[in-house]
């Protein structure tokens, strides 16, 4: 072969290459290799998509051509546009996305502001956007930045921007409770202070959700409800009971709070028997549901837990227990985020063993839990409650979200409409306590104001896990997944084992140098008792074998550093050189196959 028709061979294998790169990188398939499948839609978003009936629209800010932004925020901003772009491919052409890069003073910027997008400024006066807007016909949905400390969840906050637009009215919640969560609705006499507002959970709850309370006594609940809430129900007439059994197996979404010892309830017990008054505070229980549920509930006893225990100077509550850190679920988004939820008195909950439903606890207690009986808690002093509790041996859950096929809690029931099975989902916490004001907020007066400030992450728990719940149920079927910067393992294993061998050295001479030390101060106090100190050849000596072992520590530990450092450039280096590589290696590959099926033919 001439020269001339090598260089065309190679030219032509080049084309081909280019060629065959080109069509595939058009196929529509996407191979996600991550850990946890982050750049994957899960199915629920899926399913939620596949619903949509007319298109969307989805407008992405996103800051690209500011050269000051750092290389995280480029990152994370490529990493949403390509989670949108999942989005678009997977709608079927009903979402339509449009990026858009807000330049400092352009009109894009501009309609990104007036949009109500929460653009960040930097420090040469810029204003950085990461947001985007959702709509959908009239209705129009705003993300207004997306948060590098939601990454694990963003794919949660664009299913349920997307899925909010598509929301017309608010949500119907039905409310079935027998705390007094709305305000008396007495008038005040002149020169009296104003009336107590509402609690402030319900307030929260009706700029959400259209609210409609359900007596106990009533045989069935209201049509068209999105969400149930039930907190601390009591007396619940047995037609409402099958109503809510009806309505959990329809899939609709139900939060319920019980509580096996209410301490608002004996409170006000203890104020009307001052009053001649006799009232005896009872526990909420729904035994028929939670038993067909595949939930058992200790109605008679109270949870105690040393670990976990609410302390206030010298005082300790046992019974009064907050959850922090690994006794609180991060995978599930609702608590990912909670730093303290203090409960009362609550009791716990357990998963039957033969029970079709699954169960995810959400608050457990620590390994030292213990139980006492509620009852005892009105004649036990708080000091004593902890010695009294009967322990436990095991963690305690006091609050899950059941999901999952359950049966119904009335097999006999004659109804033609009846349904036998269907699938749940039902957060349920043993505690109700946790929801009013006065364990969980502090009004206060600022400049004539009524303010209101966190005493913990009561409320954000009530508020989040209903938010959730009534949300799309396909959004519920959403978890957090890994974030896109995850942990070089193989350079934190050698992280690691420079650290133990800068360890060992170390405990090693500050053995030496304690021993030196020591020396040197039973040199110190004989010359004490003299009157007189002065540096003898053996304190000299001593001084010098300390400085010593100093420096070679020091010299040791930049020669474990270095070590260290230089393993690590090598891996980089490895690393970049097999990035760098692969596509000519593969070229030549592919040109020497080709090379060889074609002298073969």
């Amino acid at each position: 072969m001439t020269l001339s028709k090598k260089i065309q061979a190679a030219v032509l294998i080049v084309l081909n290459f280019l060629l065959l790169h080109y069509i595939v990188s058009s196929l529509p398939l996407r191979f996600d290799f991550t850990e946890e499948g982050i750049y994957t839609l899960s199915d629920s978003t899926r399913n939620m998509l596949e619903k949509l009936e007319e298109p969307v629209s989805v407008d992405f800010y996103s800051s690209k051509s500011i050269a000051d932004l750092p290389a995280w925020f480029k990152n994370f901003s490529d990493r949403v546009e390509q989670m949108l772009e999942q989005y678009e491919k997977a709608s079927g052409g009903l979402i339509r996305l449009k990026v858009i890069d807000p330049k400092p003073d352009s009109p894009e910027e501009e309609r990104a502001i007036a949009a109500g997008l929460n653009g960040t400024e930097i420090q040469n006066g810029d204003r950085v956007f990461l947001g985007m807007v959702v709509a959908q016909g009239e209705t129009e949905t705003v993300q207004p930045f997306f948060n590098w400390d939601r990454e694990t969840f963003l794919e949660y906050d664009i299913s349920k921007t997307i899925y909010e637009t598509q929301l017309i009215t608010k949500p119907r919640l039905g409310l079935i409770t027998s705390l007094p969560l709305k305000a008396p609705p007495a008038m005040p006499m002149p020169g009296q202070p104003q009336q107590q507002s509402d609690q402030i959970i319900l307030t929260q709850l009706e700029t959400q959700f259209e609210i409609v309370e359900v007596q106990g006594s009533e045989s069935e609940l209201p049509a068209d409800l999105d969400l149930l809430a039930l907190i601390h129900p009591k007396n619940l007439s047995e037609d409402l009971q099958y109503s809510i059994d009806q309505y959990a197996l329809s899939g609709k979404p139900v939060f319920l709070s019980l509580d096996p010892s209410s301490v608002m309830e004996r409170e006000q017990g203890r104020q009307q028997m001052m009053m001649g008054q006799m009232s005896q505070p009872t526990p909420s229980d729904l035994p028929n549901l939670l038993s067909a549920w595949g939930i058992e509930y200790d109605v008679a006893n109270v949870l105690t837990d040393p670990t976990n225990s609410l302390s206030q100077g010298r005082f300790t509550q046992p019974s009064w227990l907050i959850f922090r850190n690994d006794f609180v679920n991060r995978d599930l988004l609702p608590s990912s985020e909670l730093e303290g939820v203090l409960l009362l008195e609550a009791g716990q909950l357990k998963h039957s063993s033969d029970a079709t439903t699954s169960w995810e606890p959400i608050l457990t207690t620590s390994a030292d839990a213990g139980q006492i009986e509620s009852m005892m808690l009105q004649f036990t002093d708080p000091s004593q409650i902890g010695r009294q509790a009967e322990p436990l041996a095991e963690p305690a859950t006091v609050a899950g979200l059941l999901t999952g096929t359950a049966s119904t809690a009335f097999p006999d029931r004659e109804d033609e409409n009846k349904k036998t099975s269907g699938d749940i989902t039902v957060f349920i916490i043993a505690d109700s306590d946790f929801l009013l004001d006065q364990f969980s907020v502090q009004r206060v007066n600022f400049l004539g104001m009524q303010q209101v400030q966190k005493l913990n992450d009561n409320q954000d728990l009530a508020n989040n896990f209903i938010e959730y719940l009534g949300g799309s149920r396909d959004l519920i079927g959403i978890r957090g997944k890994a974030g896109a910067s995850r942990p070089f393992d193989v350079v934190l294993r050698m992280e690691a084992e420079a650290q133990k061998q800068y360890q060992a050295k170390l405990e090693v001479v500050e053995a030496e140098l304690q021993e030196t030390n020591q020396k040197l101060s039973e040199i110190l106090s004989e010359q004490t008792g003299s009157g007189i100190i002065y540096a003898t050849p053996e304190m000299e000596e001593l001084i010098a074998e300390n400085q010593k072992k100093q420096a070679e520590l020091k010299s040791q530990i930049r020669e474990i550093r270095s070590g260290l450092r230089q393993g690590i450039d090598t891996l980089g280096n490895t690393i970049g050189a097999i990035n760098l590589l692969w596509a000519p290696l593969a070229l030549l590959a592919f040109a020497l196959i080709f090379n060889r099926m074609r002298k073969s033919n």
